[in-house]
């Protein structure tokens, strides 16, 4: 059956009404798959057309002598003007001219038809243009669909990778070459969670649960899909970590930061309301700022665990954010209202971490869990701890250059749902608090080095080891995230950059200077895999680490 889409879209060209008709009769004739989309007089009527319309079309049928603008001309006119528009052409003249005949060919023309018009040798032209387009549409309908498995591929190469680095508990910088193969560009994370399961949940059957996770597997692929498809040269990906816990990786190729920002809000809230209305459960998605830098993943993977326990207090089905938290209120009073005096300390804690003395923080936390101790309801001791808790993240990640330790404040939180004994509670409180303190006093003490000078001594001194970004961000004691935006905007390098080429540098320098083993140079530099390494060193130097030694020992 022959449709719209795959008719043969033909221009006629000729000075000569008579003629014009009577091409148009005969492709008519020979039957309705050929789709004439325009007849005109002259070439230069055609241009103008086409500059219109931007459209694609099979065939041209063209006179060569014309006032304004001729048939051979007009070809390479079109072909200059759309270069993808891979069009076949035929030439009718009354010039049987061997001059003619060659420029026709030159400029690609399937066929050389004289007038007057024989019907019989036109008709098989037409059986030559069918076969050819037909071949054509085939080998290209071939070519898109390898270009579809070779992205399907790529897609579920690159899903895989990032779901192993989100699993992963450090990731060494070492091992993270696989990020060369991401675009550059803007990039935006979501962790998507269920909240508490219905009342009824034990109702539901083995078959029932899967069913629940394939519904909302295919609910994120559509709604990632309808993202990607909403503009040009935007991509996302998506993965579950387990249970009904999801995560999301969208990415823009434009530098518009507020567009970005507004694309993934929308993307968040067209989440949750279709997994409101086609799942029986609610979700709560923590959406992270913008990054541009996917070394820094497995930090925003700690960043958005963190930030979903925000629904302890504010309760769950919302899309929580760094930007949006001052936005929130408590959605269950009966929890807060032991923790009315939280905020307060919680603020004058936070001026004293690196500012007083250790002992006025000691003691500050034990006479606040003097009043949480004359509590009765262990349910509310619990909420007004996780609120205090709650509240210090939330001061200190509005505090973009704060270096306060995510994985200290899960542990905290872990605590206090398995931990009966009060003191015990007092005592890690007291001790991840006064960690934080001293962190921040030793972070004051050298203020004569930068942030930057600090992370590049302690790459330095470290290099040989396993880095990974938490190692340095402790270190200098600033928030990863932000740290990575700072170190490129000063240095004009990622972190993942400067240390790959600092390794790779002093790898080189050690080739000169000392007659080791490739494996034991690749150790020095903090490369496990001596294979990565080499490949790794090639890729800078144009030889592989034996090939570079041997060539330097031939010079020198």
């Amino acid at each position: 059956m022959i449709t719209s889409m795959n008719k043969i879209k033909t221009i006629i060209v000729d000075d000569e009404a008579k003629i014009r008709n009577g091409l148009e009769r005969l492709l008519q004739r020979d039957g309705d798959q050929w789709d004439i989309v325009g007849i005109f007089s002259d070439g230069i009527e055609v241009i103008e057309f086409l500059k219109g319309n931007r459209m694609e079309f099979d065939l041209l049928i063209t006179d060569v002598k014309m006032p304004e603008k001729d048939g051979l001309t007009l070809i390479n006119d079109i072909k200059n003007m759309n270069r993808d528009n891979n069009f076949l052409s035929i030439i009718v003249s009354g010039y049987d001219d061997f001059q003619f005949v060659q420029s026709a060919i030159r400029e690609g023309a399937l066929d050389y038809i004289l007038k007057p018009i024989d019907r019989k040798q036109f008709f098989e032209v037409l059986q030559k243009v069918k076969k050819r387009i037909d071949e054509k549409r085939t080998t290209n309908h071939k070519l898109k669909e390898l270009i579809k498995q070779s992205e399907m591929l790529t897609l579920t190469k690159q899903t895989q990778l990032l779901s192993e680095s989100i699993s992963s508990e450090t990731e060494d910088i070492a091992t993270m070459y696989w990020i060369k193969d991401f675009p550059n560009g803007l990039y935006q994370a979501f962790f998507i969670s269920v909240d508490e399961f219905p009342s009824k949940s034990n109702e539901y059957s083995k078959e029932d649960w899967g069913a629940f996770a394939f519904a909302t597997e295919n609910i994120i692929d559509e709604v990632v899909k309808e993202y990607k498809n909403s503009q040009h040269k935007q991509l996302g990906w998506w993965w579950r970590e387990g249970g009904l816990h999801f995560w999301v990786l969208l990415y823009s190729s434009s530098k518009e930061y507020t567009d970005f920002i507004v694309a993934g809000d929308t993307f968040s809230r067209k989440l949750k309301l279709c997994l409101n209305n086609y799942t029986p459960f609610s979700f709560s998605i923590a959406q992270s700022s913008l990054f541009e830098d996917l070394f820094v993943l497995p930090e925003m993977k700690r960043q958005l665990h963190s930030l979903i326990r925000m629904r302890m207090i504010y309760g769950g089905n919302q899309v929580y954010s760094f930007r949006l938290l001052h936005k929130l209120k408590g959605t269950d009073d009966h929890h807060l209202v032991a923790a009315n005096n939280m905020k307060e300390f919680a603020s004058k804690l936070t001026t004293m971490l690196g500012r007083s003395d250790t002992h006025k923080i000691d003691k500050e936390i034990s006479e606040l869990f003097n009043k949480i101790k004359k509590l009765r309801s262990p349910i509310v001791i619990q909420h007004a701890i996780e609120y205090l808790i709650i509240f210090m993240f939330k001061v200190n990640m509005e505090e973009t250059e704060a270096g306060l330790s995510l994985k200290d404040f899960d542990e905290i939180l872990q605590a206090i749902k398995t931990e009966s004994n009060m003191n015990k509670l007092e005592k890690l409180v007291k001790q991840t608090f006064i960690n934080i303190h001293q962190k921040q006093l030793d972070y004051n003490q050298d203020p004569a080095l930068t942030p930057i000078m600090k992370a590049k001594k302690w790459i330095n001194e470290n290099l040989s080891k396993k880095i990974t970004l938490q190692d340095i961000s402790d270190y200098i004691y600033m928030n990863p995230t932000y740290f990575c935006q700072y170190f490129k905007k000063q240095t004009g390098k990622t972190v993942f950059d400067y240390i790959t080429d600092l390794r790779l540098e002093t790898a080189k320098e050690l080739l000169f200077e000392q007659d080791l083993k490739v494996i034991d140079i690749a150790q020095l530099v903090g490369y496990q895999d001596p294979k990565h390494f080499s490949r790794l060193f090639k890729q800078r130097w144009g030889s592989l680490p034996s090939e570079f030694k041997k060539k330097y020992k031939a010079i020198h």
